[in-house]
Formats: structure tokens, C-alpha cells, sequence
């Protein structure tokens, strides 16, 4: 009994093996199983018998049209006229076209009756439709040429206006010298095939096929789309016996079997193929498991119950346990209270109050860890010099002291000393906005040297903001990547301009008309702003998401940024940073100690 209080396990597992449940389905899946197999093997072997009685009908049906070619045999006076090594004349014409029509006319279901003379090279037509006419090919030396490869099999599948037509080809040759005349195409749609087949396709309801020679060409199909995903295995098993074949194949989807039958008989190979779907086969296996089932239902509904009691019991100490959880995700740690039962539930409850004790102190340890971190990548970011940018720019003043006066150069080293001084003071963090603004007009004066009138840099700015105190580096940052990546790597001229705000908040905004950023770049700059494990490849986002970073750290929530990009017309980089009275600021919201 103590075992029983105290495991959780113990509880759930006495509770489910009051109910046997298991040999009830094992004993379910057998009887489906077995059932359905049984009922597969009886499907198959009562198509296979009605699909051999149809087999006989279609292949009497297409023999017989077959034997209507043979009938030039019993015209002597139409046997003269195709012998002619001459060309017929008018009323010769006249003559074999009837005896043509004849032909034509003996079953409905023919469309066309095409005759080419191999003497003559004279092709004879009777069709229902200007799209029924078949060209055959010329005669090369009684032969047919290559291309004439689809008249060369005695019985093939055309289509016509988008229908399957049987197309029957038959030699005419001399009965003495067994020399060729000629050749007999007759077409003949499906509607007499699909009413022999009609049968087989409405017992089960299932699709039926007529494929044609060992090559399997589709003749007809009761699917107006058929699936021919079967047909490569089909094509194999025709292959390996040679000859009469039959069986099943299952559906590659599992969607049903497909029963063939193969005949050959007057020379023609014909494969008839159903399809039964899965619903059928498994009807029988259903409705024994339906009886089951029963059984099971009760059995299942004592389960329920139990398990429903067991459950109620358990949920109401989880759901004191998500409770305790939800305060640690909303920053309470204070946890009171604890579990009396030493079950499972228990000793989770327990260790629960024990972390969030730890995760409070690990929370506050880690609040310190990033003021330090912060003043450790500002103090990294200023020790950092663009080799690119100087070395372009003493290029810059190099070039200047050729062509001008020494009194710019001068200027410029005066400038670039000044840029090291105020990026070499590691003992301010904090700097006013206008000697930040200083800094920048330092550094566009010397961008200026190098471009010339390429580059052309305003900037906007409320007298009562420049001694508004900011961290140092930010907008030296944001313009020199507007320059690099946008301007030189653009067009390599363009506009820059700097504008500032101060309402209830600083507002800063670097604008430019150089490249701008691709929307995936600014969707990467987003993540990694948001997930410092994010990684970036490109070199301006590394850039642009580090003075992000270091604003956030030192704002915290209140600051915000946006994005806005439109390639060589504007891109517009926006600063939104929280604004207080001097005299207001909280002793935390700066990291600057000195």
C-alpha cells in the first residue's frame, strides 16, 4: 500500500491492467486480416473467369475487322485494279472507293478505311470527318520507309482528336508471288469495346483497361484519367511469361489491386486489366471487426473511466505545477509552499521551488554580466581602425599634397588626428551629441577629400539636442556604412544626410540613396538583433547590428529602430531613442561612471 501512495507509476499502471484490452485488438487486426484476404482471393479468381469470357468477345470483335482488309481476295475486277502497275484511271477510282465504302460501312463504329498501293504510291480515303484521315507514308521498293514505323505493327492505338482509336494495318499482297500491294489502315473507335468490357466495369465498381500488344498501349479505359504508375510492373510479369499471363498487382498508392488477364490469340496480344478498389477487398474484414468492436466499446468505456479518474487526480497537481511555472516565465521566483506527497508529482514540485531559487539568483548574476559586456564592446568597437577607410583616406591627402598647397594637407592630418584622439578616449562612455557630431563632420570632411563632388552630406540638427548626452561611436558607424556599402559599392556617387529630432524622443535618421538593403538582409538584421546566436554573413549587417545591440543594452526596452529600403532612390536608417532631463535620469540608465 505504501508503494502505491508514493509511485505515480504504480498508480497509472494497476489502473490500465484492470482492462484487457490488448488481446481484443490482436484478435480484431487477425480476424480483419485474415478475412480480407480470403475475400481478395475469391475477387480475383471470379474476375479472372469474367475477364476470360470478355477477353474472347474482343478478340472475335477486332479479328473480324481484321478479315474485312482480306475481302479485295473475292473481287477479281477490284483484284485487277490494284495489281495495275499504272495509275488508275477516274472510273477505276470511282470503283475501288465504293468497294472502299463497302468496307467502311460494315461496322458504325469505323471511322476511316485508308488504302495505299505500293505500285503506285496512290492513297484511296473514306472517312466520317476531315480529321479522320491518315497519311501514310510512301512506299520505298514495295517497303515502308522508317518513319512509317506506326503502320508497320498489324494492330496499334492512335489517337484522334484527343480519343484512343484501335488502328488496324493489314499488307495486301500478291497470293502467287507473295509481293507486296499494298497496305489496308482501318480506325475503329471504342464504343463496341467499351460495350463488351461494360460488364466487368460494373461489378465492384471498378476501372477497367484494354492494353494492346506486349508494349501495354492503352486502347481504352472506363477512368477518364488513367494511372499508369502499375504498368511497369505489369509490362515485366507480361514479359516473363511469355505468353498467356494473369494475376494482381497492388496499387503503388494502396489505393486497391489490379487483376490482369492476358490472351494471345490470331497473333494479338491483349491484356485486360481491372481495378478493385481497397474498399471492396476490406468491406468483409470490416464488418467482422464491426462485431468486435462491440465488445471493445464496453471494455474501452471501463477503461475511460478509470483512466478518467486517474487523470482528474493527476491534472489537478499538474495544473498547480503549470501555475507555479507561468510565475517563473512572468519573473516571480518567490515560489511558496510546498508538496506533502512524495510521490513523483511531488519530488517535481519540490525541484521545481528549488530552481526557481536558483534561477533568481543566476537572473541577477546575469543582469551584471551584461552591463559588463556592454562596456566591454564599446571599449572593443573603439579600439577598432578601418584599414580601408584610412588607408583610402591618407591616399586621399597623399593625392592633395601633389596638386595643392600644403596648408590642406594640413587640414586634413589636423582631422584625422582628431578622429584618432576622440576614438582612442576609452575613459568616456557618454559623450554629447555635439561633439558626436563633430566626430561625424571630421570624418565626412575626409570622405569628402576622396570622392570629391561625388558625395554630397547635410545634416539637421535642434540647437537644444546637442547637449543632449549619447553613447559615443553611433552615428560615425551608421554613415561610414551608408558610404562603403551603399555609395561605393552602388553607384559610387550619391547623397547622405543626417537628420535630428527631439520631441518626446531623439529621433535620428541616416539617409541615403546608395544600394540599400534586399529584404533578406534586413530580415537578417532583425533575427540577429533579436537572437544573439543569429549569424551574419555580410559585413554591413555585422556592422549596423552591433551599434544596434549596444543601444538596446543601453536603453534597454524603450529604444527602438527601423528599416526602410528602396535601392538607389532612399534608404532610411531610424534611431528611436528614449529621452529624459538630465536631472531625471535614474543612476542605472547610464553605464557611464566616470
Amino acid at each position: 500500500m505504501s508503494l502505491i501512495k508514493r509511485s505515480l507509476f504504480t498508480k497509472i499502471l494497476l489502473g490500465l491492467l484492470t482492462a484487457t484490452i490488448v488481446p481484443f485488438l490482436i484478435s480484431s487486426y487477425m480476424s480483419y486480416q485474415i478475412i480480407g484476404r480470403s475475400v481478395q482471393d475469391q475477387l480475383v479468381q471470379l474476375n479472372q473467369k469474367s475477364m476470360a469470357i470478355t477477353m474472347s468477345s474482343v478478340h472475335k470483335y477486332v479479328h473480324d475487322i481484321m478479315l474485312l482488309t482480306l475481302s479485295y481476295y473475292g473481287d477479281p475486277e477490284l483484284m485487277r485494279l490494284l495489281t495495275k502497275k499504272e495509275m488508275q484511271t477516274p472510273a477505276e477510282a470511282v470503283y475501288i472507293n465504293q468497294k472502299m465504302q463497302r468496307l467502311f460501312g460494315s461496322y458504325t463504329e469505323i471511322r476511316s478505311v485508308t488504302y495505299k498501293s505500293a505500285l503506285t504510291n496512290r492513297q484511296f480515303n473514306v472517312k466520317s470527318g476531315l480529321n479522320e484521315r491518315q497519311l501514310i507514308p510512301d512506299f520505298i521498293n514495295r517497303q515502308l520507309p522508317a518513319e512509317g514505323q506506326s503502320y508497320a505493327e498489324e494492330y496499334a492505338v492512335i489517337e484522334v482528336n484527343g480519343e484512343k482509336r484501335l488502328q488496324i494495318n493489314k499488307l495486301f499482297a500478291d497470293i502467287s508471288s507473295r509481293e507486296t500491294l499494298g497496305l489496308t489502315s482501318v480506325t475503329v473507335r471504342n464504343t463496341e469495346l467499351r460495350e463488351l468490357v461494360e460488364p466487368l466495369s460494373t461489378s465492384e465498381q471498378g476501372d477497367v483497361y484494354i492494353l494492346l500488344q506486349n508494349n501495354l498501349q492503352l486502347l481504352y479505359s472506363t477512368s477518364p484519367a488513367a494511372d499508369s504508375g502499375w504498368m511497369t510492373e505489369l509490362r515485366g510479369k507480361i514479359a516473363a511469361a511469355d505468353g498467356n499471363a494473369r494475376g494482381l498487382i497492388h496499387d503503388p498508392k494502396g489505393m486497391g489491386i489490379y487483376i490482369y488477364y492476358t490472351d494471345v490469340s490470331y497473333g494479338l496480344p491483349i491484356t485486360l486489366v481491372k481495378f478493385i478498389p481497397s474498399t471492396v477487398t476490406l468491406q468483409a474484414g470490416k464488418q467482422a471487426l464491426n462485431k468486435s468492436l462491440a465488445l471493445q466499446v464496453a471494455v474501452t468505456g471501463f477503461v475511460a473511466i478509470m483512466a478518467g479518474v486517474i487523470s482528474y487526480v493527476i491534472l489537478l497537481r499538474i495544473k498547480r505545477i503549470l501555475g507555479q511555472i507561468k510565475k517563473i516565465q512572468m519573473g516571480n521566483f518567490n515560489i511558496q509552499g510546498g508538496s506533502q506527497a512524495t510521490d513523483e508529482l511531488g519530488l517535481l514540485e519540490d525541484r521545481l521551488q528549488d530552481m526557481a531559487a536558483e534561477l533568481d539568483a543566476l537572473w541577477n548574476q546575469q543582469y551584471r554580466y551584461k552591463l559588463e559586456m556592454a562596456d566591454a564592446r564599446l571599449k572593443m568597437l573603439q579600439a577598432q581602425i578601418n584599414p580601408h577607410f584610412l588607408y583610402n583616406t591618407l591616399q586621399s591627402i597623399g593625392t592633395l599634397a601633389i596638386k595643392k598647397n600644403a596648408h590642406e594637407v594640413s587640414d586634413k592630418l589636423a582631422e584625422l588626428g582628431a578622429m584618432f584622439r576622440y576614438n582612442m578616449d576609452i575613459d568616456h562612455e557618454e559623450v554629447l551629441l555635439q561633439d558626436e557630431l563633430e566626430h561625424l563632420n571630421h570624418y565626412i570632411s575626409l570622405q569628402v577629400g576622396r570622392f570629391k563632388h561625388k558625395l554630397d552630406y547635410s545634416q539637421t540638427c535642434p540647437d537644444e539636442a546637442l547637449f543632449l548626452r549619447v553613447p559615443k561611436m553611433v552615428l560615425q558607424p551608421l554613415v561610414e556604412n551608408s558610404i562603403v556599402h551603399g555609395i561605393e559599392k552602388g553607384n559610387g556617387a550619391g547623397t547622405i544626410r543626417v537628420e535630428i529630432e527631439l520631441n518626446d524622443r531623439l529621433i535620428i535618421r541616416v539617409i541615403d540613396n546608395g544600394r540599400g538593403f534586399a529584404l533578406d538582409m534586413i530580415r537578417d538584421i532583425r533575427r540577429a538583433y533579436a537572437d544573439s546566436s543569429a549569424k551574419l554573413e555580410s559585413r554591413v549587417g555585422i556592422g549596423l547590428v552591433n551599434v544596434l545591440k549596444r543601444l538596446q543594452l543601453y536603453y534597454g526596452p524603450g529604444f527602438a529602430w527601423d528599416i526602410e529600403s528602396e535601392p538607389y532612390a532612399q534608404t532610411t536608417v531610424t534611431l528611436s531613442i528614449p529621452y529624459q532631463p538630465e536631472k531625471e535620469r535614474e543612476p542605472h540608465e547610464s553605464t557611464d561612471r566616470g
